[in-house]
């Protein structure tokens, strides 16, 4: 029996997954990227998925161009990639721009899919898609949520918009001139028949380089955008809402995320309420409040290798020091009962035995496809390890507490100074103390005085250090109110009398 769900009333679970869902035309989960998490160093390290870039997708191409040639009736010629002309070059620039851009920007180690020559791990060979593509990314926890939540996609989304606008109008204007029996045809076009899995690899990845060339701005606003890139089935008909519907997915998850930061980690976020909870007891709250179940999903990996994975303990590491003398002991002579056990098992003993004397790593890998995924994953991460975001209380933006350091101010540098917060609120909070503070003109004024005399040596360097000592201990005495303003004035000034002329 067909079911009617005309009428059915979706739960606000069910309406916060649909936003986050697949469309028919727009794919959120195109890469595959991996990421692991060492709680020892509080880092991750993520892998983005390089198979979307014109070397990994070589073959591909070939044996959907022969399929083709071979549907529409023609011999096959090989279509060779000219990267040395004009347009290639000028595409290379730009990526080589990009790629240096972004590593300033992160701890970021190009893969091998960008071609980086040898002597210098730099310089590019090819233009790329996506110059994260392959490559491996180095963050502190909470690192990838802040660059995300403090990112600018208004603007870069605003801008694309309005190129599209233009785009429409001029297709407007060309459909004008065209007749019934083209329109006809173009609209007959857009059903997508597909032959292979060939042909629907290649044509989203052809799909996929023009969405990304479109959304470039957009996607590297931030660095969970730009490893998680939508693609978008090349429809020009829905080619706006597209965007709107895209734009509209990023800026609810950073609208989001910045929630859930001050929800679960700010202190002065209804304290008397929710002052004495764990972040992860407020995030329960949090996601009962919005209808949303208390659980995440994940997908994980689990790898054994015989390379050393990070960390200092098994099974994911092992100190250096005992690896070297792991590896120092060459003896790889099997014994009888060594031999027996191989032939009981279909082992080799040689490959047994190097086994036995090396150990064996296990790391522990998360895939995620979407820029959701990746928020959550790290976000709940920071939780089991309880790393804590703060808000500067200087220019009011969350950062990560690292360690037992406790500060109330970040160590950004916004735009148009050249300290961060944490030096300017030093240098702030100085100059109100001095303000309020009458015994530190009074020292400043002293010190200087003999400071000068020390020059032109009217004062031994031993008595001026022995007296900068003691001015600092009666310093603090008048700011604390043990002694008056003018008993330290009194004593600074007997400190080092004026000698008298001689006659």
């Amino acid at each position: 029996m067909k079911k009617d769900y005309s009428e059915y009333r979706y739960s606000e679970y069910d309406k916060y997954k649909m936003q986050r869902a697949n469309l028919q035309d727009v794919r959120l989960d195109y890469f595959v990227n991996s990421v692991h998490f060492n709680p020892e160093e509080r880092e991750l390290s993520i892998k983005v998925d390089g198979y979307n870039e014109h070397r990994p997708m070589e073959d591909d191409i070939i044996e959907y161009e022969k399929e083709l040639a071979a549907r529409e009736g023609r011999e096959y010629v090989p279509r060779p990639h000219d990267f040395a002309s004009e347009d290639s070059k000028e595409l290379l620039a730009e990526s080589q721009k990009r790629l240096d851009e972004m590593r300033k920007k992160y701890d970021f180690r190009p893969g091998d899919v960008a071609g980086i020559a040898v002597e210098d791990v730099g310089i590019l060979d090819i233009p790329m898609i996506n110059v994260f593509s392959d490559g491996r990314i180095f963050l502190h926890y909470g690192e990838g949520i802040l660059d995300f939540i403090y990112a600018d996609f208004r603007t870069p989304l605003q801008n694309q918009m309005e190129l599209v606008q233009i785009e429409n109008l001029l297709i407007q204007a060309a459909r004008e001139k065209k007749t019934t029996a083209d329109i006809n045809q173009e609209q007959g076009e857009r059903v997508r028949k597909i032959y292979s899995e060939a042909q629907e690899i290649v044509e989203d990845f052809y799909s996929y380089e023009l969405t990304f060339s479109e959304l470039e701005e957009v996607a590297y606003a931030s660095l969970y955008t730009a490893i998680c890139p939508p693609l978008f089935v090349d429809d020009r008909k829905r080619k706006i809402e597209r965007l709107k519907w895209y734009g509209n997915y990023i800026l609810r998850l950073q609208k989001e995320f910045k929630e859930m930061i001050e929800f679960c980690y700010d202190e002065d976020f209804y304290p008397d309420v929710l002052g004495k909870l764990y972040p992860s007891e407020r995030l329960y709250i949090y996601r009962n409040s919005k209808g949303l179940p208390p659980f995440f999903y994940r997908t994980e990996s689990v790898t054994l290798s015989k390379h050393s994975m990070g960390g200092k303990k098994m099974p994911f590491g092992i100190p250096s020091e005992e690896l070297l003398k792991v590896f120092s002991d060459t003896r790889l002579d099997p014994t009888e009962e060594a031999k027996e056990f191989a032939e009981k098992y279909n082992l080799k003993p040689s490959s047994l035995m190097f086994d036995l004397k090396h150990p064996t790593f296990m790391r522990i890998e998360y895939q995620f496809s979407t820029v959701e995924d990746i928020l959550e994953l790290e976000f709940t991460k920071m939780l089991e390890q309880d790393i804590r975001f703060r808000k500067c209380k200087r220019c009011g933006k969350y950062f990560i507490m690292k360690g037992k350091y406790d500060t109330n101010y970040c160590d950004r540098v916004a735009e148009g100074e050249t300290r961060n917060c944490q030096e300017l609120a030093a240098i702030e909070n100085y100059k109100a103390k001095i303000a309020d503070n009458k015994a530190i003109p009074i020292y400043n004024k002293y010190y200087k005085r003999y400071a000068a005399r020390v020059k032109v040596r009217q004062i031994k360097e031993a008595d001026f250090k022995k007296w900068k000592y003691k001015a600092l201990e009666l310093r603090d005495q008048c700011s604390d109110g043990i002694i008056t303003v003018e008993e330290y004035t009194a004593w600074m000034e007997a400190s080092f009398p004026n000698r008298k002329p001689k006659e």
